[in-house]
């Protein structure tokens, strides 16, 4: 079986053909037993024409009649197609048609004394999408009977395990141990197993059903089932598009709505199931104000479609605009009182704008309106786990268990509960560290100090400093492998790979090695001052600052160079003059279009930012950031606080990056030529002798340009290139004032500096050793995942006697690898050296964690309070 996604290719390709139409040898992958059925020789014409519109293989001749184009209609949602306006059309099909358009009423008109099972839960389904759930659990009284009494094909069992779902999703669970979800699962295998294998909608109502309790492997499995028995059902492509929202697969929600439309626009018809995806899409990117767009087509279209509706007031609380968001819920409330809906997906996303307190009233109404269904129940337990409202998020949680035992969702969120409870706590005037017992505590201990030096860098007013304190302390959570790092992280975009802020909560893996961890060793507290940062910027802005200034202060207040990889990136943007500007930028974090986008928006946002705090003063990105917070649109607020518009700005920006590139060395000065143009004459040459130059000649080349360009970076980088690939990848002697003049002129390379420090590193000499200092400083700050040359300067440093510059290194090289002892050990012999007890002893204690097992760790930790015991006079 191919991929889903691969069958909604191949349809896309079927749909393009006129009035939906295709040629029978086009069709795309579809189960042969289909086919198989479709083409069997004792099949009448008509039988075999409406077996092909029921399994979504009709051609244009197929659509001959009112009926067959209203069952086509309904499977690629051509929902006012005039087919289903026709009185000459089957009564239910006239029925699904206006329930789908959200003419609820015409639909309880139309199944008026119908008695059939579809009948009875179309007007079921209408009384409930009208808040009226009272009448609507007994109209599905007939409906359990029947289903009891009466042997039924596979589609009526389709439609009676609907009336049940509805029923569950009014009353609840009649059992505690979920017996209602098995049986109704079990009548759908019954229906696909024992009545028909090829009954597209048994695998389409397993899918919603799957869908609904968060199951998303399955879920998905059954939907591109469904396409491989009737290729043209958007029920299923609306679940896969569902799909992919939820896992931030933008690229390919959209693609999927791209094929909806296809269908849909077949009939001449506009797609409500696409532009729903659509919304939902750039609600989920924080998107609101383009998520205005297609909901205006889905309701132009449909004004009626409760859906749509929701979502228009989930648009508008995304958008800030409670006003708009309050007349849009009141809409919503005049068609369909008392339904909670619309509450709860203005729930949804003010929980993921992080606006938490209107977030937990929208939510809080929603459970009122309709409290046995669990989905409002989950996600304000996991809102109030991000927001750290652990006994708030304790009980939504394990209510939604106590609706829905099987709902994947709810019982991981209620496992990750149940581990945090189990975890260690330290607290300090700001933070609230929680660790599991074990090794992770070496790192807890390690943290307080850590965190209040961070808390009073980010929210002090030191040049771009927040200044401003969080309401409550923020829980920092050591999360002790990747597995419990992704569950809590789960439904969180944009996120760095080790670490993220939810606001009052900052959820990091443990830097260590092996298996089970994704990162390895980091810089944790870099890490965590960007997340704090973010943690602090959000509150101070009510979480309404622009997406790219919330990463750029992080990344500025990370308080760390720009390291050669993303100098070199940038350069690569101006060559290409490929500047984003302030729209694209946003876009970029979240819908990157080129691999390099989403680092290129971090780096040119952070840059932005510095240009504003260099040109302006570090309190202009404050006035942004409060002018974000009073709901200012970001056009108005850069000419109040900078005098320019946004495109102007950009321009300024780009006029200063361009400057700085070239004052570092990483684009040429005018007048200076392309490497390309320097070597043009031996390139014609090695190209016209058919092969590759030798390292030896590429040398000789760079050495003679050298002799008439000696200032010029691309060619001192390929003297030295040259000269290292040549001798083995080591440095000689005479590359060294080479690489001195490179390390000034293109300053924010690190590759003279990596030379350098292991030229002098391999000296014979000791006295040598200490040169390599300033290029290890150089490259340590610039390094966050390895304790390599932290360590490194350390042992140099106490060779030379700075010991307080050795103790530095030390401690810089245990944060960055703090589960290694042999960095502890070595932490711990320099404090002694420096006569740093205290230090001293808290490495020795990290050892008597990591390695209980070596009693030399206890012996030396009783050694050394000893010594702090007696020089303490006691």
């Amino acid at each position: 079986m191919r991929c889903a996604f691969s069958v909604v290719t191949a349809a896309v390709a079927m749909s393009l053909c006129p009035a939906l139409a295709c040629a029978q040898d086009d069709q795309p992958d579809i189960n042969p037993a289909v086919l198989q059925r479709v083409e069997a020789s004792f099949l009448t014409d008509e039988e075999r024409q409406d077996l092909r519109v029921y399994h979504g293989l009709w051609t244009a001749s197929d659509l001959d009649t009112p009926a067959r184009q209203a069952r086509a209609a309904l499977t690629v949602g051509a929902i006012d197609h005039a087919s289903l306006h026709d009185e000459s059309v089957s009564v239910l099909d006239r029925a699904e048609g206006a329930l789908r358009r959200g003419d609820l009423e015409t639909c309880i008109e139309l199944v008026a004394g119908q008695t059939s099972i579809r009948a009875i839960r179309l007007r079921a389904q209408s009384l409930a999408d009208l808040g009226r759930f009272d009448e609507a659990d007994a109209a599905l009284d007939p409906l359990i009977g029947r289903m009891a009494e009466e042997k039924l094909d596979a589609n009526q069992l389709v439609e009676g395990v609907r009336g049940l779902r509805l029923r569950t999703w009014m009353r609840g669970s009649a059992r505690v141990d979920g017996t209602d979800y098995r049986q109704i699962l079990s009548l759908l295998n019954k229906a696909r197993d024992e009545l028909d294998r090829l009954a597209w909608p048994v695998r389409l109502a397993e899918a919603e059903l799957l869908y609904s309790r968060h199951n998303r492997a399955e879920a998905f499995q059954a939907a591109q089932e469904v396409l491989l028995l009737n290729p043209r059902c958007t029920d299923a492509l609306f679940i896969l598009g569902s799909l992919a929202v939820d896992g931030f697969d933008f690229e390919r929600a959209n693609a999927v709505a791209d094929s909806m439309d296809v269908f849909a626009g077949g009939l001449n018809a506009t797609s409500a199931g696409a532009d729903a995806i659509r919304a939902k899409a750039l609600l989920r990117e924080r998107e609101a104000h383009d998520a205005e767009a297609p909901l205006e087509r889905l309701l132009g279209a449909y004004p009626s479609h409760r859906l749509g509706l929701a979502l228009a007031a989930a648009a508008a609380a995304g958008a800030y605009d409670d006003e708009r968001a309050r007349d849009l819920l009141a809409l919503s409330d005049d068609l369909s009182p008392g339904h909670p809906l619309a509450w709860y997906e203005v729930a949804r996303v003010r929980s993921e704008t992080r606006q938490y307190t209107q977030a937990t009233e929208a939510f809080a109404e929603a459970i009122r309106r309709q409290p046995n269904w669990p989905a409002p129940h989950i996600d304000l337990g996991l809102m109030e786990m991000q927001s750290g409202q652990d006994g708030e998020a304790l009980s939504a949680l394990e209510r939604a268990m106590s609706l829905d035992p099987f709902n994947a969702r709810a019982a991981n969120s209620l496992r990750l509960m149940n581990e945090l409870a189990s975890y260690d706590t330290i607290e300090t005037e700001h933070f609230v560290i929680r660790y599991k017992p074990g090794v992770d505590q070496a790192l807890a201990l390690d943290m307080p100090p850590i965190l209040e030096a961070i808390h009073e860098r980010v929210c002090g007013n030191d040049l771009g400093g927040m200044d401003y304190e969080p309401t409550r302390k923020t829980t920092i959570e050591l999360m002790p492998n990747h597995e419990w790092f992704a569950v809590r992280i789960t439904g969180m975009p944009s996120i760095h790979t080790m670490a993220a802020s939810t606001g009052p909560v900052i959820a990091m893996e443990s830097p260590q090695f092996g298996p089970g961890f994704m990162v390895g060793p980091y810089d944790w507290p870099r890490v965590l001052q960007h997340e704090y940062t973010h943690t602090v910027s959000l509150e101070r802005t009510r979480n309404r600052i622009p997406h790219w200034m919330t990463e750029a202060a992080a990344v500025y207040l990370e308080d760390a160079p720009r390291d050669a990889n993303r100098w070199k990136l940038l350069a690569a943007v101006a060559a290409r003059d490929a500047w984003f500007d302030l729209d694209e930028i946003n876009i970029a974090f979240v819908r990157p279009e080129q691999p390099t986008d989403r680092n290129q928006a971090y780096a040119q946002g952070h840059w932005m930012y510095e240009f504003i705090v260099e040109r302006w003063g570090g309190e202009a990105p404050l006035a942004l950031m409060d002018q974000a917070a009073a709901g200012v649109e970001e056009s108005e607020a850069f000419v109040e606080v900078l005098g320019l518009d946004r495109d102007a700005f950009v321009e300024a920006f780009i006029e200063f990056a361009e400057g700085q590139l070239q004052a570092v060395g990483m684009i040429r000065a005018d007048g200076l030529s392309s490497i390309g143009d320097l070597i043009e004459p031996w390139t014609q040459e090695w190209a016209d002798r058919g092969f590759e130059p030798s390292a030896e000649e590429r040398l000789e080349v760079m050495q003679a340009l050298l002799e008439d360009h000696p200032e010029h970076p691309d060619v001192l980088e390929g003297v030295i290139v040259s000269e290292v690939e040549s001798n083995e990848g080591e440095p000689t002697e005479a590359l060294i004032p080479i690489l001195v003049r490179y390390a000034a002129i293109r300053t924010v390379d690190d590759l003279p500096h990596r030379l350098l420090a292991r030229w002098y590193l391999t000296r014979d000499d000791p006295q040598q050793h200490a040169e390599a200092i300033p290029h290890l400083e150089w490259l340590d700050t610039r390094q966050t995942t390895s304790a390599a040359y932290a360590a490194e300067l350390a042992r140099q440093y106490v060779a030379t006697g700075a010991f307080d510059q050795a103790i530095r290194h030390a401690e810089r090289a245990t944060q960055v690898a703090p589960f290694d002892a042999n960095e502890r050990e070595f932490a711990a012999r320099v404090a002694l050296l420096a006569k740093d007890y205290a230090t001293a002893e808290r490495h020795i204690v990290a050892l008597t964690i990591l390695e209980p097992d070596r009693t030399q760790h206890i012996k030396r930790l009783e050694a050394i309070r000893t010594m702090i015991e007696n020089e303490s006079g006691g």
